[in-house]
């Protein structure tokens, strides 16, 4: 896991025996781990707001720590405890520094609680029947905004009674206060990134997508405010199961073992979380008039294993998120509907390079340094990103493509990447130099000239 307060650059040359060597990809190395948060979190959906309190444990990586930093945005801290004791704070920037008496001891854990209220103007939508949390976490969470942070997480949500809730890994347990409120316990036990931590909550009726697969549901709105029938939802998500077991066997492994939801939202929305996604009832609409526009379903889904398991390690290496999900989007329709769907996907990635070159919109894919999130160019992530494994697809072939995206995926599942370590798998496996390939295509800003 890597985490917040980067100060120390360690640099990773990663090489191939006799097949040549890989480029330094910088990585930042945290001062602290971040182990587990337990929120505490009663949403309000007249003001638009929440109070919380969170748990964060964690240990420090480096020696004699005396100070942790977190986003306060939106937030109003109303006090910070450490050890039992209330400690002192800043908040400055949007930041809240928690200042620590005494030098903190590497390799020790220690627990920090933080009571405070949010308004997030971003990172929630509130509707009269249903909330939700959006990206990213920072906004309604304290916590931070490093994507390759990974943490377990627990939430306990008291809301109205009658309200179903949806969050991160398993509901562990469902209890009424007495104050017509109920309290759904939440548990995710698996470190997943901090951004994809989540929830929602709203009066949703539940359909099981699949008897041979129970574990794949989706939550949806009362007819009184939505006119997405159970029938409708049926055949709008019909091939889920499918592509979970399409996505598993070019992964390597299954779905986490809690399952899977998806939440059905007011208006356009697709939006990954870890053990659940949100999707717009206007997005099911186009499907439910084309089943070719399916595309939401599947990419929200492949998020799990590419994305939320294997994460990339910071903003210069996302399109290892992103651009792969696009490409595999692609493939599953190929194996859906054809080649000619297949071709169409691609074809739709090569239109927005095009408009992004005539913009003069070009960058490389990948970055060797660490860039910000506002550096990226989300066309060269997500479209060029797909076109590169297209390409690389083409390259080797049917065999040892797959073959080498099995090996990439399962070697760093639940872990987090560069492209070196994607470079390293296929290279591994391959026997093949894709150094020129990489350094062409991904650190270059070479555009290709496809023929679909």
């Amino acid at each position: 896991m890597k985490f917040i307060d980067l100060s120390i650059l360690c640099f990773f040359i990663l090489t191939i025996p006799n097949i040549g060597h890989a480029k330094v990809d910088e990585v930042k190395v945290s001062e602290v781990d971040y182990v587990h948060y337990r929120a505490e979190i009663e949403p309000n959906f007249e003001s638009k707001s929440l109070s919380a309190a969170v748990t964060i444990k964690f240990v420090p990586v480096i020696q004699n720590l005396r100070q942790l930093k977190f986003s306060s945005k939106y937030k109003q801290v109303k006090s910070v405890r450490f050890g039992g004791k209330a400690i002192n704070y800043d908040l400055i920037n949007e930041q809240l520094i928690v200042q620590f008496e005494d030098n903190l001891k590497s390799g020790k854990a220690y627990s920090l609680k933080v009571e405070y209220t949010a308004a997030p103007e971003r990172g929630m939508k509130f509707y009269e029947d249903h909330l939700f949390t959006v990206y990213h976490t920072k906004n309604w969470l304290i916590s931070h905004g490093d994507i390759s942070d990974k943490a377990t997480f627990e939430l306990l949500l008291e809301h109205e009674t009658g309200l179903e809730s949806v969050g991160n890994g398993q509901l562990i347990s469902r209890y009424e206060t007495g104050q017509k409120t109920t309290i759904s316990h939440w548990k995710q036990d698996i470190p997943i990134p901090i951004y994809t931590f989540g929830f929602a909550l709203g009066f949703f009726e539940t359909l099981l997508l699949d008897s041979s697969r129970t574990d794949i549901s989706v939550l949806y709105r009362r007819a009184e405010k939505s006119d997405l029938t159970s029938p409708l939802l049926k055949l709008a998500f019909k091939d889920v199961a499918d592509m979970s077991s399409f996505f598993e066997s070019k992964a390597g492994f299954s779905l986490n073992e809690h399952g899977y939801r998806y939440v059905v939202v007011d208006g356009y929305m697709a939006q990954e979380a870890s053990s659940f996604s949100l999707v717009g009832e206007k997005f099911v609409h186009t499907v439910l008039k084309n089943k070719n526009e399916n595309w939401f379903i599947a990419h929200e889904l492949a998020h799990e294993w590419w994305g939320n398991s294997v994460t990339s390690s910071n903003f210069s290496h996302f399109w290892l998120n992103e651009g792969l999900v696009v490409f595999l989007v692609a493939a599953y329709k190929q194996h859906l509907f054809g080649d000619t769907a297949y071709k169409n996907e691609i074809s739709v990635a090569v239109k927005r390079l095009e408009i992004a070159v005539n913009e003069n919109r070009i960058a490389p894919v990948a970055f060797s340094k660490v860039i910000r999130e506002q550096e990226i160019n989300h066309t060269m992530a997500y479209s060029k990103g797909a076109i590169i494994f297209y390409m690389l697809r083409e390259k080797l072939g049917e065999e040892l493509f797959w073959k080498a995206l099995k090996e990439y995926t399962v070697t760093h599942k639940d872990g987090s990447v560069t492209t070196q370590d994607l470079k390293s798998s296929f290279e591994k496996t391959t026997a093949t130099s894709l150094t020129s390939f990489f350094d062409k295509w991904v650190y270059g800003e070479e555009i290709p000239k496809l023929k679909m």
